[in-house]
């Protein structure tokens, strides 16, 4: 009788221990696969090239006529060329102007052909909310010159979207974004500048 016990609680420990490995093994896959959902969740929504003779451009400067009202200490300009875009709804990292229109300036650094701007937002109160945005360019970034106003911008509310504004073939280095809400504000947490390769 004391044989079997002392064998019954020997092979009780035994599985105890297979336990806790098995326990161990699962936890590692589970962070592993955490990891790599969070991984490409933030990567994998950056914008597809537009097309082929594309690639972006990279932006040296950034500077804003009203500094983001709302977390600007936490998410200012610079989280608009981080390359990683915010979560749906509120507040992830979305840049934010409440109930103001900022116009905002990007210097490339170079004199580029760009031939489309991306910009990834989010409407809050209505799907229409980002009324229009007016593009002008400049090359020595002092006098700026109107492009063209982009409107008939329409989506979810809630929802990161990019939308892309067609310069086709624009040479210049300082580019100036002026965007119009009719709504909440402006939640934006990209911009990026496509340069047309080649002459």
């Amino acid at each position: 009788m004391r044989k079997i016990i002392f064998e019954h609680i020997t092979l009780a420990c035994h599985c105890r221990t297979l336990e806790k490995w098995a326990m161990r093994i699962f936890q590692l896959h589970w962070m592993a696969w955490a990891f790599f959902t969070l991984f490409f969740s933030v990567h994998a929504e950056t914008s597809p090239s537009p097309g082929k003779g594309f690639r972006l451009c990279r932006v040296e400067n950034i500077t804003s006529s009203i500094q983001p009202n709302i977390d600007a200490s936490r998410y200012g300009l610079n989280r608009l060329l981080d390359g990683i875009l915010p979560k749906n709804g509120w507040r992830s990292t979305w840049t934010a102007w409440y109930q103001v229109d900022p116009v905002i300036t990007f210097d490339l650094g170079r004199e580029c052909r760009v031939g489309a701007i991306r910009l990834f937002f989010q409407a809050m109160a209505r799907d229409d909310e980002l009324k229009s945005v007016e593009v002008a360019v400049s090359k020595e970034g002092q006098e700026f010159h109107l492009f063209n106003e982009y409107g008939e911008i329409v989506t979810s509310v809630e929802t990161g979207t990019w939308v892309e504004l067609n310069l086709q073939s624009v040479r210049a280095r300082y580019f100036q974004l002026k965007p119009h809400f009719q709504g909440w504000g402006h939640q934006w947490g990209e911009v990026e500048f496509w340069e047309l390769q080649g002459k």
